[in-house]
């Protein structure tokens, strides 16, 4: 029974995180699949924040490389709120709650309107939505 709690408390975090950031990426213009990449998610959300992706291999070394990861994470975190027009306080919402954080970035009014450069390469940008057909005139 405690396995079974387990698989499914870890599935509900899986996609509460995943929707979470597919919103903030779609907010910022980008493809929103890779949200739910593992690993990925986490490239491109450094990306995001004007980092390099590949900074998050560092994590998978032990100790230290979890601990540069983690800071990298930090400074790309505390970009992309700025983009979103957030204060640099409000991140400390995302060391003590973190789900509210993310949930905030996502779903609230904000805009993407970054003050660093992202270093997302092309493919990774959404498409442009197509301009509708002009309207036929009135007779």
């Amino acid at each position: 029974m405690a396995y079974s709690w387990s698989a499914v408390s870890g599935l509900v975090a899986y996609l509460f995180y995943g929707f979470a950031l597919m919103g903030i990426f779609r907010k910022a213009g980008l493809k929103a699949w890779p949200a739910w990449v593992p690993l990925f998610n986490m490239w491109r959300l450094l990306q995001l924040g004007g980092q390099r992706g590949w900074l998050v291999l560092i994590g998978l070394i032990p100790f230290v490389g979890t601990l540069i990861y983690l800071v990298f994470l930090i400074i790309a975190g505390v970009r992309i709120q700025s983009g979103f027009g957030k204060p640099g306080v409000f991140y400390l919402l995302a060391i003590l709650l973190t789900p509210v954080w993310y949930g905030i970035l996502a779903w609230d009014g904000s805009r993407w309107n970054p003050k660093h450069t992202p270093i997302v390469p092309p493919s990774g940008n959404a498409a442009p939505a197509s301009p509708s057909a002009p309207a036929a005139p009135a007779v």
